[in-house]
């Protein structure tokens, strides 16, 4: 990002065009791949998660274009129609924490109408991966239209893009695809594994993804120096006879549905409790008043009250919103106890340490703590991505109060492209909430440029051992959890644009970055004035 309020990103961009082929070299994706005008895929790429769900970071070391195959385009056939070949090739190495795991090459070929691409990773170093291999995103814009799924060994499946938002894998045993946009059918074959789809929008991302490695399949694998993974995709493209070529799609389509009026009152925005290091702290005049902060004390951790003082001093007098982590509802009536008798709150909540859910557990001892003390307000759902909201809505059948997830951009991608079009996606991941929610409030946030927390991993939780927050907590420790451009001008109309993307029919609060510190939320025209206006 920088100072002018554009999104920077030192990845790169070449366009190859080639007969009706128009693919973009974006790093070490094959982005917005395009058939005679029409987007067909928005990428093609060779990705690798870690134990955790970490995606190891890509380093193009070398690309090529035989030129001599670009030349043929200009051939004819027998027919004497003009022919459109090409070659190009790709080698990428891949990294966790500046170590190099894995060496891909990918080979992509045009011939007319077929565009072909072949993987080749070699691992250089052991480690243990949950997915590796071939990704193919389609894009959003395809939501509501019918494709077949042909399976390794079963008859072809009929399925349809899903229009809202959908919990789980719209097709699984994939062995290839069939369908039709803008006038072109297009078939995709994959080969080297059996791959599935997910609808990426739960994570704000826009996309429906093809992987491989089932989820269905036992993970982490442990994967020695020297193995090899070999997959191949084959997409192919004909426009129907007759057909004109589309013009290019109307971005506007990827915003989701527009609200059916004006949302008034306005969300109330807040902002999450400053995890930084206690030295950083800025003045406390400096520190905006008036504004809820909401802070996510973990029961059980030495630290638990010097994280909500931590937070009181945040607030400047302002109410507390807080979501205890924790699967004990015994502590958790305690805590309840303890928080309402330190100051005001505003509303609490609970979430289990491991599904990062509202139990049923826990919302029985919310609902008593509820009972004991008059007036107070409750919040469940998840403290983690809307995908888990949306796949355990039935778990919430008996909660008639508010629901809650949170946002944030990077889970699966870094990238320029990927931060900005979040923004369109967390249209349609508050609308579809909002149906989820059937009536009930929703509260939406953490709204972060990076995870705050590793909600998927698979490696124990590193436990809080300080029982003071001198050297920071939570978020502090969290590899990766703190973007660079944090304060700069593109962070701020991306923190505005989310409100106003977030601001649909029945989401009554909105929770920002942190008050404060390296994660701190940008105090920059559009963000800070929606807090004066809204606080």
């Amino acid at each position: 990002m920088t100072d002018d309020g554009a999104w920077a990103d030192s990845t790169t961009e070449d366009v190859l065009v080639v007969g009706p082929w128009r693919v973009t070299f974006r790093g070490a994706e094959l982005a917005d791949v395009r058939h005679d005008g029409v987007p067909v895929l928005r990428g093609i790429r060779f990705v690798t998660r870690d134990q955790d769900w970490r995606t190891a970071d890509d380093t193009v070391t070398r690309r090529t274009t035989d030129a001599a195959a670009e030349a043929e385009a200009d051939a004819t056939d027998e027919h004497g129609h003009a022919r459109a070949r090409a070659r190009a090739r790709i080698e990428v190495t891949s990294a966790f924490d500046d170590a190099e795991v894995l060496h891909t090459t990918l080979d992509l070929t045009i011939d007319d109408d077929t565009l072909h691409v072949d993987a080749t990773a070699t691992t250089t170093a052991p480690f243990r991966r949950n997915r590796i291999g071939l990704v193919v995103l389609h894009p959003p814009t395809l939501a509501g239209t019918p494709f077949t799924v042909r399976h390794p060994a079963a008859p072809a499946t009929a399925h349809t893009f899903p229009l809202w938002i959908a919990p789980h894998q719209p097709a699984t045993d994939v062995a290839g695809y069939a369908w039709t946009t803008g006038g072109t059918d297009c078939t995709l074959d994959l080969t080297g594994d059996v791959f599935e789809m997910e609808d990426q929008r739960n994570w704000t991302d826009a996309s429906f993804k093809t992987y491989s490695t089932p989820l269905a399949e036992p993970f982490p694998v442990a994967l020695d120096a020297g193995a090899v993974v070999h997959q191949a995709l084959t997409l192919r493209a004909v426009r129907r006879p007759g057909g004109a070529p589309s013009p290019a799609p109307d971005l506007a389509a990827l915003d989701g549905p527009a609200p059916t009026s004006v949302v008034t009152p306005p969300p109330t925005l807040q902002l999450l409790a400053a995890s930084a290091p206690a030295a950083a702290r800025p003045d406390d005049a400096a520190l905006p008043g008036g504004v809820p902060i909401l802070v996510e004390p973990v029961l059980g951790d030495p630290d638990v009250a010097a994280v909500l003082a931590s937070a009181r001093r945040d607030a400047r007098g302002a109410p507390l919103d807080v979501r205890f982590v924790t699967d004990d509802p015994a502590l958790l009536r305690a805590a309840v106890d303890e928080v309402l008798e330190s100051g005001p709150v505003v509303r609490i909540g609970a979430f289990d340490p491991s599904s990062h859910v509202t139990t049923t557990a826990l919302q029985r001892a919310l609902r008593e703590a509820a009972a004991a003390h008059e007036g107070l307000d409750l919040v469940a759902g998840t403290r983690a991505h809307f995908t888990e909201l949306n796949r355990t809505i039935d778990l919430f059948g008996d909660w008639d109060g508010p629901l809650t997830f949170s946002v944030t951009p990077q889970m699966h991608d870094r990238s320029r492209a990927q931060v900005t079009e979040s923004i369109r996606m967390q249209r349609w991941v508050a609308m579809s909430a909002s149906r989820l929610a059937a009536g009930r409030p929703l509260h939406v946030g953490p709204v972060t440029l990076r995870p705050r927390f590793n909600a998927v991993t698979t490696s124990p939780r590193r436990a809080a051992t300080d029982a003071s927050v001198e050297a920071g907590y939570g978020p502090q420790s969290v590899p990766d959890a703190t973007d660079p451009q944090q304060h700069s001008a593109a962070a701020a109309a991306w923190f505005a644009a989310a409100v106003q993307a977030l601001t649909v029919p029945g989401v009554a609060a909105i929770t920002l970055a942190e008050v404060w510190g390296p994660r701190g939320t940008p105090r920059r025209k559009g963000v800070g004035g929606a807090f004066r206006s809204r606080g």
